[in-house]
């Protein structure tokens, strides 16, 4: 139709509550509207939600052509490579009950620490393929995440997460989770 076509995603993680999610769908699309104007590819990741368009239908495509790591710039306290460890261990069953399209799980570590892990999909892909993207994130973690207490691989299908702190809903500390959003920073990876 001589490029007038534009297919559209927008999709909030299955934890979300649904004012949350329209809040974060509504910032994301103001977000892209202002700095990605006249694109005909652009998508963003919110840490609820996720929302792209594109002038080619990728719906139903896995897509990990572009990466986008976060840091947490915090070390892990006590052993490191116990720590890695645990994460790893960790986000290996998150990778496994990722076809769900949202997988949720924690880890001990030590005495006073807990390890939160998430992976999650775009809903237009399969579940076999949403297990093999959020196993491919999981896989990127040790490449640029040792040793930290914190850490995201984003795909424009899926991402994988960990923190010493509980980010996912029902979350019992919120605020906390807030809080920690300045500890991290960005590195933007083009495979």
């Amino acid at each position: 139709s001589g490029g007038s076509a534009v297919w559209g995603l927008a999709q909030c993680r299955g934890d979300i509550p649904a004012p949350d999610c329209a809040l974060c769908v509504a910032a994301a699309a103001g977000h892209l509207a202002s700095a990605c104007r006249g694109q005909a590819d652009a998508r963003a990741w919110y840490d609820y939600c996720f929302l792209r368009y594109s002038d080619a239908d990728f719906l139903g495509l896995p897509d990990t052509g572009y990466t986008l790591i976060l840091i947490n710039t915090m070390n892990a306290s006590g052993d490191p490579y116990e720590f890695d460890r645990a994460e790893s261990e960790l986000m290996a069953r998150v990778a496994a009950a990722a076809g769900g399209g949202l997988a949720r799980e924690t880890a001990r570590f030590g005495s006073a620490t807990t390890i939160y892990g998430l992976g999650w999909c775009t809903r237009d892909i399969t579940a076999a393929d949403c297990g093999l993207c959020v196993a491919q994130a999981v896989a990127e973690l040790p490449n640029y995440c040792r040793f930290r207490r914190g850490c995201r691989v984003l795909y424009s299908s899926c991402m994988a997460r960990y923190e010493t702190y509980p980010f996912f809903f029902p979350v019992s500390g919120a605020a906390a989770a807030a809080s920690h959003d300045g500890e991290y920073q960005l590195s933007l990876i083009h495979i």
